[in-house]
């Protein structure tokens, strides 16, 4: 099952947003709760000195005694429920049948009392809040004496006041926020959806190109954020046309180089067939072996060329750290056979420890691909010298023959594929230079072809920086 990242984002969104809420929601109902508490205990405070004043009032004025025998005689006045609720419902607010109070004097004579207070006393405190409970509910108390502790005040209230008056304010708090949790979800479905269009559009661009459609995405607004994916494709797309431009002129290429070679065999096969004539058909044989010689050549080039791939080597190979001596050393060991058979002198001069850091095949390629072409273009009896100097980070190869050369006005062209000299009379492939090209752009190296000064021919400079590093 695929992930949705439209889902993955509402869900995660909508959760943060609950969770928020929900810790917002928490946090207001406790401090409401102690807003709450902290409120009506001042009110309980406030509604006790209210009536100790009114009290001590009565005891200035002398009217204590009546207050207080007038309290006695309506101490055995009994409201029920039903009546002390419908006094309160006509003359009053229904709370107050959840407010008490009580007034007794310092010889545990009650003077005054709300109709819903008990006849003992609501709490056993001398002074300050308490938490009871009275006819099986809880109450909060606060008691108060006056200074000279002749009368005490007592006020009470139900608990089930406070926690009715938190629930109505945490209410008020969520139910918004519960109304409001649909039209959030669509805002940010409609956010989200709105945030992935361009993704949406890429995706769209790309499934309705056909193969071969590999030109640049363009948008004209593009979040900073995809901006880094669409570069990213664009660079693949450069990359793949640059490959397709590749194989294509490689193919190309190869299939007008090989269709020479393969005509000719197939005339020298066509000749070996009528011919009657012993000594014709051996020259045809002769003709037939060399063709084949000449494609074999053509192809072991052309696979040569075809692995020196810059990024499929960046990507499979390691870079080494060589001696580039000992690697001239074995690539002139390789091709010795063949400057012998041509009677050539080969031979290394130079600096013997010189190492730089290198990818092997390729370096292998380049210089075989060099001593080869010496080798070709040297006439019989020639010399050859492979020169290496290194100092102070600087790596110079020099290769000296003393063949015919190449005339200054086509060693531009010679470096380009399938380019051969075009006064030689050597049927090489064209490829050997080219090959030798490339492997020199994979190292940073500068190549330059120009007239020896050491045996008269040609002279391959190949020059690098050696503290460059490799990509």
């Amino acid at each position: 099952m695929k992930n949705s990242l439209r889902h993955y984002l509402l869900f995660s969104i909508l959760l943060a947003l609950v969770v928020v809420g929900g810790i917002t929601i928490w946090g207001g109902y406790r401090a409401s709760v102690h807003e709450v508490e902290e409120l009506f205990d001042a009110q309980l405070s406030r509604s006790s000195r209210l009536m100790m004043g009114m009290v001590l009032a009565e005891v200035k004025l002398g009217h204590i005694k009546e207050f207080s025998d007038g309290v006695k005689e309506s101490r055995f006045k009994i409201l029920n429920k039903q009546q002390i609720e419908n006094e309160i419902y006509n003359e009053g607010h229904f709370y107050e049948l959840k407010l008490a109070y009580q007034v007794w004097d310092s010889y545990g004579n009650m003077l005054l009392r709300s109709a819903n207070a008990p006849l003992q006393p609501m709490t056993n405190l001398q002074q300050g809040y308490d938490n009871q409970v009275i006819n099986q509910q809880s109450w909060r108390t606060f008691t108060l004496w006056d200074t000279h502790k002749n009368y005490q005040v007592i006020t009470a209230e139900r608990e089930d006041v406070r926690q009715e008056l938190v629930n109505k304010i945490t209410l008020q708090m969520t139910w918004p926020f519960i109304l409001l949790l649909p039209i959030m979800g669509g805002l940010v479905w409609y956010f989200v959806s709105r945030g992935l269009l361009p993704i949406e559009q890429i995706a769209r661009d790309i499934a309705g190109r056909e193969d071969e459609q590999l030109h640049d995405l363009q948008f004209e607004h593009v979040p900073s954020e995809i901006q880094p994916l669409v570069d990213e494709l664009n660079h693949l797309f450069k990359s793949l046309r640059l490959s397709f431009d590749k194989e294509r002129s490689f193919t190309s290429d190869a299939a007008h180089e090989l269709r020479t070679p393969l005509a000719a065999l197939k005339v020298h096969l066509q000749l070996l067939q009528v011919s009657d004539n012993s000594n014709d058909k051996a020259d045809a044989l002769a003709a037939i072996s060399q063709g084949v010689d000449r494609a074999g050549h053509l192809v072991n080039q052309l696979l040569g060329l075809a692995r020196l791939d810059t990024q499929a080597i960046r990507v499979t190979q390691e870079i080494k750290t060589l001696n580039l001596y000992d690697l001239c050393v074995d690539q002139v060991t390789e091709i010795y056979p063949l400057a012998n058979n041509k009677k050539q002198s080969i031979s290394i001069i130079g600096d013997e420890s010189v190492y730089m850091q290198a990818y092997v095949y390729p370096l292998e390629s380049m210089l075989r691909n060099l001593l080869s072409n010496a080798v070709t273009y040297t006439p019989q009896g020639g010399e050859i010298v492979l020169e290496l100097r290194g100092q102070e980070g600087v790596i110079d190869l020099y290769l000296h023959d003393s063949g015919p050369g190449i005339p200054a006005e086509q060693r531009d062209a010679v470096m380009q594929r399938f380019k051969k000299v075009e006064s030689s009379e050597q049927t090489g492939s064209g490829i050997g230079l080219s090959i030798v090209r490339r492997v020199t752009e994979l190292h940073d190296m500068q190549i330059e072809l120009r007239s020896s000064s050491l045996l008269g021919g040609l002279c391959v400079h190949l020059h690098k920086n050696n503290d460059s590093n490799l990509s």
